[in-house]
């Protein structure tokens, strides 16, 4: 049986496979930006994981 798209979409591992960060990790990126005294303008690696 071949897994559904969402049940792809809520796997980590799936988005890192393709050099992605999840929607939750990058969610917690913003936060913390957010909150601490970081630069405001994202960088690549904010995005993409090198692997």
């Amino acid at each position: 049986m071949r897994p559904r798209l969402s049940d792809l979409h809520d796997e980590p591992r799936e988005w890192h496979q393709r050099g992605l960060r999840h929607p939750d990790e990058i969610a917690s990126l913003v936060h913390t930006r957010l909150l601490e005294n970081v630069p405001a303008d994202p960088a690549y690696r904010d995005f993409f994981t090198a692997e």
